[in-house]
């Protein structure tokens, strides 16, 4: 990473992301990587300070995506069939392109190896910081499954620790311990649980529940054990039940969830982070996907409920994260997610899903998600004001600057002046 400069961003719109409305305009200066200060602009010189001209933009946290899949970079949502060089190229690119977006953490949601978090973390390759997931744990004839059904052996073979974290195929309670612990060994800062069916996947029903209570549980115990904790693939109700009773801190998706449902989970203090982008990806384009007519069909019939199921987690006092859970060759583009969420939550809180509220489920408020001083300076320049038109997180052209801990990771106009 580069060295971060001491510097003052001057006249900002600060959207600070605690749910606050912006106040006039302002300098923030940064110091040591960390914000040092918020001023009424021009309310005092700063010395020698470098200077950015925050002219036209709106000062917020840097982005942050609760579900992304940096290493599924084949057509259907797997590691590709390629070569590993070509894998290990092509998973860099998509890692500097969240970064370039303005992305500035992401929790990846399995099948990348946490060696590439380490990697991002030493500076080797330029990326958001990493919270990765290892290999998800599936159960025999579960979503992480991959084998057709007249097929016994898994096609790709198992995981390479440092290089490809596939899917771990687990049954019963001491499996599922032993895989967790593994995932946790390997460098994994939480672990991911396939808890029922989906729509890609070749052999189990959408609506399956799949894992035990027990099993689940193990799992949860091991994550505690690490002062971690456990998310989980739901797409409906049932599942997301025993999910939720097992001790499972985030359900991903959530698709079919029914208010008494959602009221569980808001007493238990579950997060949902819906993933509205890919379910619209599926939906527009199911040949993109392989997806059977029959298969189509069901995600269309997914879709509408979606946006229902996320009004329903708001009425009942669900905390709601951001995550985008785009896969193959088309990632990018992952403010997309807050649009798509803004027509129900409003502009405010959808950026806020993807700000505050992510941090506080990575258990990272105390230094991301929000603009206030002594956090870390993961801060972003968007063109315009975002609470006036949330449409400009579609276009990652609108984020104008990205510093990552203080450090200038993106300037296109050379808004960074030298020192004075």
């Amino acid at each position: 990473m580069p060295e971060a400069p001491d510097l003052v961003l001057r006249d900002v719109s600060v959207l600070d992301c605690t749910g606050r409305e912006p106040s006039g305009r302002h300098d923030v200066v940064v110091r040591h990587g960390a914000i040092a200060a918020i001023e009424r602009s021009g309310s005092r010189p700063h010395g020698r300070m470098r200077s950015v001209d925050g002219t036209g933009c709106t000062l917020m946290p840097g982005l942050t995506d609760a579900h992304v899949h940096f290493a599924l970079i084949g057509p259907h949502g797997d590691h590709g069939e390629d070569s590993y060089i070509h894998h290990v190229l092509t998973v860099a690119t998509f890692i500097e392109r969240a970064l370039e977006e303005g992305f500035t953490t992401v929790r990846d949601a399995g099948g990348l190896e946490p060696a590439w978090a380490k990697a991002v973390q030493a500076g080797l390759i330029r990326g958001p910081r990493i919270l990765p997931s290892g290999s998800y744990l599936s159960q025999t004839g579960g979503h992480g499954d991959h084998r057709l059904a007249h097929q016994a052996v898994h096609a790709n073979g198992p995981s390479i620790p440092g290089l490809v974290a596939r899917a771990e195929v687990v049954d019963g309670a001491d499996a599922v311990r032993k895989a967790a612990r593994e995932q946790l060994r390997r460098g994994a800062t939480q672990i991911k649980i396939f808890a029922s069916g989906g729509v890609i996947s070749p052999t189990d029903p959408f609506d399956s529940v799949q894992f035990s209570r027990e099993e689940i549980e193990a799992a949860v115990e091991v994550a505690r054990g690490w002062h971690t904790y456990v998310l989980a693939h739901c797409h409906t109700s049932p599942a997301i039940d025993v999910a939720v009773e097992a001790g499972v801190r985030s359900i991903e998706h959530g698709s079919l969830l029914e208010p008494e449902t959602a009221a569980r989970m808001a007493e238990h203090g579950v997060f949902m982070v819906p993933t509205l982008q890919t379910v619209v990806m599926i939906r527009d384009d199911p040949d993109r996907f392989g997806l059977t007519p029959e298969k189509a069909a069901a995600i269309r019939t997914v879709a509408d409920r979606c946006f229902e199921s996320i009004r329903v987690a708001d009425a009942a006092g669900v905390a709601i994260g951001s995550g985008s859970d785009v896969v193959g060759p088309w990632q990018g583009r992952r403010g997309e997610e807050i649009v798509l969420k803004a027509p129900i939550l409003g502009a405010h809180r959808a950026i806020m899903s993807a700000t505050r509220t992510n941090a506080e489920l990575f258990n990272l408020a105390d230094r991301i998600g929000t603009v206030e001083v002594g956090k870390d300076a993961d801060l972003i320049l968007v063109r315009g004001e975002p609470l006036d038109d949330v449409k400009l997180f579609a276009d990652p052209d609108n984020v104008r600057l990205v510093l990552q801990r203080g450090a200038l990771v993106k300037d296109p106009d050379g808004r960074v002046g030298s020192a004075a």
